[in-house]
């Protein structure tokens, strides 16, 4: 499929997708109060915080094996020579 077909493609498909993409139950749909929003917006604030925070801390952690890894590997062949194969 050449570049060009595979971009129609890609257009068409993101207009249906864009067309299905309103908030609504039936006839129904969502507008929240400004106050809402704003709660919705400081609450996606805050998880998103506490992700980012949560993934520091994972990195952190993984960091640190690493560093005790690399330590017992150096106790464990200090003053040897090390020849590693492929």
């Amino acid at each position: 499929m050449s570049t060009l077909k595979k971009l129609g493609v890609l257009m068409i498909t993101g207009g249906l997708l864009s067309a299905c993409t309103g908030v609504s139950y039936g006839h129904r749909s969502f507008n929240p109060s400004p106050e809402y929003a704003e709660m919705m917006e400081a609450d996606s604030r805050r998880v998103q915080n506490a992700e980012r925070a949560e993934r520091a801390e994972r990195r952190r952690e993984r960091r640190q094996e690493m560093m005790d890894e690399a330590d017992a590997y150096r106790r464990a062949t200090q003053g040897q020579r090390v020849y590693i194969l492929r």
